[in-house]
């Protein structure tokens, strides 16, 4: 990933599209991202095992959202872009072979200890047009203003 160039907040508007990102959840990206936050649970990369307690394939864990939105924010918002609050609801579980969309939009701006803040809403769908989360929000901190 290359961050884009600094966006400054004179230049963010309400309504302004974040660029949507496709995610393809592979077994592959699990491990990887298992072994990056040592979260090593046979849940999230063994498919004989998750199978044997009744799910169809290992699944994402639930950080790994967070960190594709901060993925997106941070394309989105350039490389001194800021994320500082991230909330979002988990709605149904991810599992190795779907494949999810993140969009959102900026929805406001604001002032916070002389910081510039775009405030977006954030959302995830698997490809079926399943909703993964609830309640996604995000603030990005931007130069400028």
């Amino acid at each position: 990933m290359i961050a884009r160039a600094c966006r400054r907040i004179e230049d963010i508007a309400v309504g302004d599209a974040l660029p949507s990102l496709e995610f393809d959840v592979s077994l592959t990206a699990l491990v990887m991202y298992a072994g990056a936050t040592w979260d090593f649970h046979r849940y999230h990369y063994d498919p004989a095992y998750v199978v044997e307690r009744g799910m169809r394939a290992p699944f994402m864990d639930g950080q790994m959202i967070g960190a594709l939105f901060a993925r997106q924010l941070m394309d989105w918002g350039g490389r001194d872009a800021f994320v500082r609050r991230l909330s979002y609801r988990l709605g149904t579980m991810v599992f190795a072979g779907d494949r999810i969309v993140l969009s959102g939009a900026v929805v406001g701006t604001a002032r916070e200890s002389a910081r510039s803040l775009a405030l977006c809403r954030l959302d995830i769908a698997k490809s079926d047009g399943t909703q993964v989360v609830r309640d996604a929000t995000a603030a990005v901190e931007f130069g400028g203003g």
